[in-house]
């Protein structure tokens, strides 16, 4: 009879049963009844972590990107597979949901696709692929990252409005200052990054508004790390930088491109003459920042009098290469900042 109502009295008179027990029996009792609440213990403590997980996951933030393309996919990448965090403050800087947000099913397919390739987020992130649901998605969102193209901006903006008031926006967008963003919200950050940032080894300029919060600051600078080097520079410098790190690998994979072909040329075959190629850019890529030193200075370490290297340079020197590189870039800014008076010139012109 005591067996049975130990058994059935609650845990905060258990005590009390214990002291009232006699013999071996009351010995045998509690270490079977404490093995019996240690289980439960376990299992109330893994019931409480999922819990918590589940309270985490309501109380993190929401964050939409909208027009996943390629940069959008390149972010959702970086963001969703990025490695755990090593402190909770860091951690509080990631979301607990992303929404992707594209004009089609054919772009949502695509990102889709994408999803597929991924495995469990480090952080516990869940994603919702979707389209033509820019302003529910907003709704939902603490923190947008636009990655549409600079033409579509304006139009995705006013869809929006309402929604994205005082809400802090990541920009990928061309052309798009601050002031332009003024008239929708005030917690802007510039982001111009590059396709190599799919992958973890791309270049992202940063620069945010005068409103942006300290916090926000770091929740920016969290989620574009991952991308690969992040500098931050002041807005008067998003053309150059646009031109420099958003079009810059274009530039280098057609210096790329002329080498491999010269090789080909010469009696390489294309699968070697790519992999020389290639290797001679990253090598020399490395060798520049584990040195530290100028360019030039490397440069004429290579060169011996009267050899190969001084009589390469020489010819390129002649036809105009550096030159050619310079002002490809400084047009690529021109464009930037044409783009910059366009959207100025749409606004006033709809207002």
């Amino acid at each position: 009879m005591m067996h049975r109502i130990i058994v059935t009295f609650p845990y905060h008179v258990l005590n009390c049963i214990f002291i009232a027990s006699q013999g071996n029996e009351k010995k045998r009792e509690p270490r079977e009844k404490t093995r019996d609440l240690s289980q439960k213990a376990k299992f109330t403590i893994r019931t409480t972590s999922k819990q918590t997980t589940t309270v985490e996951s309501k109380m993190g933030y929401t964050l939409a990107i909208v027009g996943c393309g390629v940069m959008g996919q390149a972010l959702l990448s970086a963001i969703y597979n990025a490695p755990t965090a090593e402190t909770q403050e860091l951690e509080s800087l990631y979301p607990s949901k992303i929404i992707t947000c594209n004009h089609d099913a054919r772009s949502a397919a695509a990102v889709d696709d994408l999803l597929k390739t991924f495995g469990v987020s480090p952080h516990g992130i869940t994603v919702t692929s979707t389209y033509e649901k820019n302003v529910a998605s907003v709704e939902q969102a603490d923190v947008i990252i636009l990655a549409t193209k600079p033409f579509l901006v304006k139009a995705v903006l006013d869809q929006v409005k309402d929604a994205i008031k005082d809400k802090l926006v990541i920009s990928l967008a061309t052309g798009w200052t601050f002031e332009l963003f003024s008239h929708y919200t005030k917690y802007v950050s510039r982001v111009m990054t590059n396709t190599p940032a799919k992958f973890g080894f791309g270049c992202a300029v940063v620069c945010n508004s005068d409103a942006v919060t300290e916090h926000q600051r770091m929740l920016v600078s969290q989620l574009i790390s991952h991308v690969g080097t992040v500098v931050e520079l002041p807005e008067k410098n998003m053309d150059a930088a646009t031109a420099l790190v958003g079009s810059g690998p274009a530039f280098v994979l057609l210096m790329l491109e002329a080498m491999m072909e010269s090789g080909i040329k010469m009696g390489i075959p294309l699968r070697e003459s790519r992999e020389c190629a290639m290797k001679v850019l990253e090598g020399t890529a490395k060798m520049l920042e584990k040195t530290g030193d100028h360019p030039s200075v490397l440069k004429h370490q290579i060169c011996t009098p009267g050899g190969t290297t001084i009589a390469g340079l020489f010819t390129m020197e002649e036809l105009g290469l550096k030159s050619a590189i310079v002002k490809g870039v400084v047009e690529a800014a021109n464009v930037s900042a044409e783009i910059t008076s366009k959207m100025y010139k749409d606004l006033q012109s709809d207002n």
